[in-house]
């Protein structure tokens, strides 16, 4: 009843999330510890997108940065609508590297349709079911994006579909694990993802509303290398953080 009650009341809801100051637990994954050319890649935005459901900039040129340093060979974007993520992550992706993206809205993908890079993104029209990807190999996918359904039971759906596709040293990334949306229950992405860690390694990208994990991560090896480039957080010093202010 509560949450139906605010679920038409947003400003209230936003209230009541703000005096929530424990809700995000993810450790912090530092981007630029992690990729050795983070800083130097360089990434270009053509559009800037402000209407309904438009992803923050900040996360869309993250995605961006880590689609030019990690170089994925085949990608997915699920949740794709109007499509301006998307191609921004084709622009910067590798010459031999193919994007397919998948919503179930039939005028998705508007952003890079009749581009001159619309003949390397596969465009989908399904809802996020077993069947949509029967024509995937498992673990055949360098990097999938999620960005669907927010509420928790779409998104545990859409992660336990998605994740067996993912190749052992790939990326899968979920947008939205950000502190809104809690008691309307519309956005469900930082619980299920608190639950999921507990089986499996995933982290807040640090400075933005995206979380991420990889297999490699499972592995001795992986979780070394990751748990280095967790990010310290907020230090006294300006001068010498890498924090965002």
């Amino acid at each position: 009843m509560f949450a139906r009650f605010l679920q038409t009341r947003p400003r209230l809801e936003n209230a009541l999330s703000a005096l929530d100051k424990h809700r995000l637990k993810l450790p912090k994954l530092s981007l630029s510890a992690y990729f050795p050319t983070f800083k130097e890649r360089p990434v270009t935005v053509h559009e800037v997108p402000t209407g309904p459901w438009s992803s923050p900039i900040g996360d869309v040129l993250l995605l961006a940065k880590i689609v030019a340093c990690a170089q994925p060979k085949k990608l997915m974007e699920v949740g794709s609508f109007r499509g301006y993520t998307a191609l921004t992550l084709a622009r910067h992706m590798g010459d031999e590297a193919k994007l397919v993206t998948v919503d179930r809205y039939p005028d998705h993908g508007e952003a890079y349709r009749d581009t001159e890079i619309a003949s390397r993104i596969e465009r989908r029209v399904t809802p996020i079911e077993p069947g949509a990807f029967s024509q995937d190999e498992p673990g055949s996918y360098d990097f999938i994006f999620l960005d669907a359904g927010h509420q928790y039971e779409e998104v545990r759906n859409d992660t336990g579909i998605l994740l067996p596709l993912l190749a052992p040293t790939g990326l899968f990334l979920w947008h939205d694990y950000a502190n809104w949306g809690r008691f309307s229950r519309y956005n469900g992405v930082p619980e299920f993802l608190h639950h999921l860690a507990t089986s499996c390694t995933v982290y807040h990208v640090d400075g933005s509303g995206l979380a991420i994990y990889s297999p490699a991560w499972d592995t001795a090896e992986g979780t070394g290398r990751v748990r280095s480039c967790l990010s310290a957080g907020f230090e006294s010093d300006p001068w010498t953080t890498g924090a965002l202010r």
